[in-house]
């Protein structure tokens, strides 16, 4: 992990561990060259707490070119595709890596292929994920290719994934990338417009038990004062379809 969370007061910075003092609006912060666990030091009669990221903050503060899907979606999206560690996994649409980041935590014995076709996404994905693990896990590999190639293939049997997920502006062009999914396996597709979705299940043959959802998150403020809703809330961020595949 080359990240570490400061707290203080409410407020949440994501910074790199080699940066040895970090300035705040409540001072200077000398940041520990250890952290176990959690480390805390007071500035100006703040305390100021330092951990490792979990993977929600990681992926809220990652660094990206493109709109990311966000920890509520990722969340959703990994437990209700019953993502295990042995999976052997196709992602198609790497983006910046959020949803990789929370793949990759999960798939530990089976093999992950991502594929992106942007080169400069690419390498940013490859950094953000060498930035939470530490390196790049052996058992992820990136391809560049245009999935929405018909003559695009990987180097795997057919029926070779577990599990296939799908960020793309049109998820109905990679059909090609279904024949890799195992009979029975999951299919996860990711898009900010329902007509996206529409679209895509309209010429989805061989799927059963399809599903389409969204995920809306509401946080309150809860101390000794109140107990309310915020102001603002994230609410539409994109819809998520999951299937099963019959044939």
């Amino acid at each position: 992990m080359k990240k570490i969370t400061i707290f203080c007061d409410g407020k949440k910075w994501l910074v790199d561990k080699s940066i040895k003092t970090f300035s705040t609006h409540f001072g200077n912060v000398e940041i520990p060259e250890k952290i176990n666990g959690i480390e805390i030091s007071e500035i100006n009669k703040k305390k100021f707490y330092f951990y490792r990221p979990s993977i929600a903050e990681f992926i809220s503060k990652i660094k990206r070119k493109t709109q990311i899907i966000y920890p509520k979606d990722v969340a959703i999206i990994l437990f209700y595709s019953d993502l295990k560690e042995t999976d052997n996994v196709i992602e198609a649409g790497t983006g910046s890596g959020s949803l990789l980041t929370g793949i990759m935590s999960v798939v530990k014995k089976g093999k992950v292929i991502t594929i992106e076709r942007n080169e400069e996404f690419k390498e940013i994905a490859i950094k953000n994920i060498e930035s939470f693990f530490g390196n790049l896990p052996e058992n992820l590999k990136f391809i560049t290719g245009d999935v929405y190639d018909e003559n695009f293939n990987i180097d795997v049997e057919e029926k070779w994934a577990d599990k296939i997920y799908l960020d793309l502006p049109e998820p109905w062009r990679a059909k090609n990338l279904l024949k890799y999914l195992k009979k029975g396996g999951i299919l996860v597709n990711y898009n900010p417009q329902i007509t996206q979705i529409k679209k895509f299940i309209e010429g989805l043959d061989g799927f059963i038990d399809i599903n389409v959802f969204e995920i809306l998150e509401r946080k309150w403020l809860v101390d000794e004062k109140r107990a309310r809703p915020v102001d603002l809330m994230r609410g539409h961020t994109g819809f998520i379809m999951i299937a099963r595949k019959a044939e």
